[in-house]
């Protein structure tokens, strides 16, 4: 069996390996020792260190974020990509620093399962999250007050406003819209 140079003690014994590999994950991955059949990766006979292959190291790391319940980073990126947003757009949604974002997509480090819940629902439901953000928005509640006040102006002397805000509704579509907000400054969602 012919041996190589070990980077790490400078030992010229390094070994390829083949077959089943074993591995202890650190304490706060579940499921006990991780095996990997029909692996290839090197191992040093003098120090005892192994050195993963790429591909070794990526099912290794598949099993890691399949045991912790967390979305793989290709998982992440296509959330991201799904709903048409920049990595900087996101992590300004998600509420973390964008290197912190862009390390979860590259897989060098793992997100937290908080965050991973809330990449789960901007899958399922993108626009409820920039409706929240919206609500966040410092003089909102100022802005649509002014909006409803000035729409009766708006209606009388703008043909777009007045077709936007009812002119060209029908009865019964006009009162829906004016129930609906009824029931959101009740509830206090928009200004009375």
């Amino acid at each position: 069996m012919a041996t190589k140079h070990c980077p790490l003690c400078g030992e010229n014994t390094l070994v390829d390996m083949q077959g089943e590999f074993r591995m202890d994950p650190p304490p706060n991955i579940p499921g006990g020792v991780i095996i990997i059949p029909d692996a290839s990766w090197l191992h040093c006979r003098s120090c005892g260190e192994d050195i993963l292959s790429h591909e070794l190291d990526t099912v290794i790391g598949q099993e890691r974020y399949r045991r912790l319940g967390l979305l793989a980073p290709e998982d992440i990126r296509g959330v991201r990509e799904k709903t048409g947003l920049s990595a900087v757009d996101m992590s300004h949604l998600l509420g973390v620093g964008e290197k912190t974002y862009t390390r979860w997509e590259n897989g060098r480090s793992l997100q937290t399962k908080a965050s991973d819940t809330l990449i789960r629902l901007i899958d399922r439901n993108a626009e409820m999250f920039a409706i929240v953000d919206a609500e966040r928005e410092p003089g909102r509640d100022a802005l649509i007050g002014r909006y409803f006040t000035e729409l009766e102006e708006l209606k009388g002397s703008n043909r777009l406003a007045m077709a936007a805000h009812g002119a060209d509704m029908s009865t019964e579509g006009l009162e829906a819209v004016r129930k609906s907000l009824g029931v959101l400054r009740k509830d206090r969602v928009l200004p009375s």
